[in-house]
């Protein structure tokens, strides 16, 4: 498994909810369209203003293919809602447990 580690800062406070909806509502769907997509963890530091969003892949070439198309995307989607992509690094993801949880 792989995973694409993406920073973002200028994660305004009074802007969450309108990221989570955007997340939940079209990156997560447009994700879901690519061969090899896994999963998603969306994080939040609200006190430095910070998120960061990990899409798992089932390998590497899903991940890398993917981002072909997904980089473009992200930056704009990222500034529509205020965010600035700092980031966006590939890692393998050797070890993943995740419980079927939905939150």
């Amino acid at each position: 498994m792989y995973a694409r580690l993406v920073s973002f800062s200028g994660a305004d406070p009074e802007k969450r909810d309108d990221a989570v909806r955007t997340i939940t509502e079209t990156v997560v769907p447009t994700l879901r369209e690519y061969d090899g997509f896994a999963g998603y963890i969306g994080l939040y530091d609200e006190g430095n203003r910070r998120a960061k969003g990990l899409l798992l892949w089932e390998s590497k070439e899903a991940a890398e293919a993917a981002e072909e198309e997904l980089v473009e995307r992200r930056q704009r989607i990222a500034g529509e809602i205020g965010l600035t992509v700092e980031s966006a690094d590939l890692y393998e993801a050797p070890v993943v447990e995740l419980e079927a949880i939905r939150a």
